[in-house]
């Protein structure tokens, strides 16, 4: 009864116990420590990885965060996007004027209050050519040296040919370009914006669902340029999120 009732803390500050404990009356089973020391393995490979990453690649990730304001904790201890150049928070709920911040990360934001905003952070010295948030998307466009990246959040209903006319200001078909956020539009079933994207040169470079739904709305565009580059892609979970961590990988 106690491992189910502490198992529903997400937080330590969330638990109280009354009373005293005694440790020695407190047991692991044999099979449970194996397994821990199982998944402690995958977990420092895991990390070993995204070392060797840091070292060789410039990374760049996007993750719906779904009202930043109260996972701000859990954004700064998530590896996937703490290891990241440069990374942005999709339905950020921020209002007008507000901003969070992140240790050693210039933070650029396109608010719209609840259920909408996007917001982008760069390690990298990076130019904010433009942004534009409405009722119905936001975008963030960051240049760095080496590549531009046009962040995101496209709500449900959103007029596509106003998305797709911001976008055609936005591409600079000469630089290596990533387009990456929460569009609101299943790749897996008929998706206007991979159908515009692809004749400006664009490919959509994430195939499994991207949210607990099964829907795969969460999209990474690379254009010829930046996929002439070798990159990779990847996806993660995130506990505090019912969308996946999307990630490219640029070898420096």
């Amino acid at each position: 009864m106690g491992y189910v009732s502490l198992g529903r803390s997400e937080q330590l500050k969330d638990i109280y116990i009354k009373g005293k404990v005694d440790p020695l009356g407190i047991h692991a089973n044999p099979d449970a420590l194996e397994e821990t020391k199982r998944l402690q393995n995958i977990f420092d490979q895991r990390i070993q990885s995204l070392n060797e990453k840091k070292d060789n690649f410039w990374r760049i990730s996007y993750l719906n965060v779904r009202a930043l304001k109260g996972k701000i904790m859990d954004v700064s201890k998530d590896n996937s996007l703490m290891d990241a150049d440069v990374f942005a928070l999709g339905e950020t709920w921020l209002e007008p004027g507000e901003s969070v911040s992140f240790d050693g990360y210039e933070g650029h934001f396109a608010n719209h209050g609840k259920g909408k905003g996007v917001a982008a952070f760069s390690k990298m010295k990076s130019t904010q050519l433009n942004s534009v948030t409405s009722d119905t998307f936001s975008v963030i466009t960051l240049r760095t040296e080496k590549f531009d990246t046009i962040f995101l959040y496209i709500s449900s209903g959103c007029s596509k040919i106003e998305v797709f006319k911001y976008l055609e200001k936005c591409i600079d078909k000469e630089r290596p370009t990533a387009i990456m956020g929460d569009t609101n539009m299943d790749f897996l079933k008929e998706c206007k914006l991979n159908e515009f994207l692809e004749n400006k040169g664009f490919q959509q470079l994430v195939q499994c669902a991207t949210r607990e739904s099964g829907s795969l709305i969460d999209h990474a565009y690379a254009n010829e340029a930046l996929r002439s580059l070798n990159i990779t892609t990847e996806q993660c979970s995130a506990y505090y999120s019912d969308h996946d961590v999307i990630t490219i990988s640029i070898p420096k």
